[in-house]
């Protein structure tokens, strides 16, 4: 039974072919362990507001409707607060692209908590996804001071 890898690369978005605005991302390259079709990894430190999130199937694809969360250090699911998540919609056969907007933001001024905000390590998780399969989620992000 071989394990599962989760291998990360970072883009801050400011070199002049790929220059997204100041918007950073995170890349995940997934492949599911061969007995339980899961797999998981943990970001670097990001401090910002999360934009969106793509998930880009790969071969072997995954299984249709897999599932990917994203969570904090204290175990937290980051997008729970968001009016769409990630959880069991992810094709096996298109890239799937999902706005991060929270649902409610009373309380909060508008024009700067739209986005949930985080300020932590986060585990990027994969379920369900059928054994030794692979694929990728890009995780975008607004980076703010720490």
């Amino acid at each position: 039974m071989a394990g599962s890898v989760m291998a990360f690369n970072y883009d801050d978005g400011y070199d002049a072919q790929s220059y997204r605005g100041g918007v950073s991302q995170v890349q995940a390259a997934w492949t599911s362990d061969s007995g339980t079709g899961t797999a998981s990894g943990t970001t670097n430190k990001i401090v910002g507001r999360l934009v969106k999130v793509v998930t880009v199937p790969g071969s072997p694809t995954p299984t249709n409707g897999y599932t990917v969360t994203i969570t904090d250090g204290n175990g937290v699911n980051v997008l729970t607060s968001c009016d769409k998540t990630l959880a069991s919609n992810q094709s096996s056969s298109a890239a799937t692209e999902t706005y991060l907007l929270v649902k409610s933001y009373d309380g909060t001024p508008l024009a700067v908590a739209v986005h949930p905000v985080v300020g932590d390590k986060l585990t990027i998780a994969v379920s369900g996804a059928g054994n030794s399969t692979q694929g990728q989620v890009f995780l975008y992000y607004e980076p703010v001071a720490a």
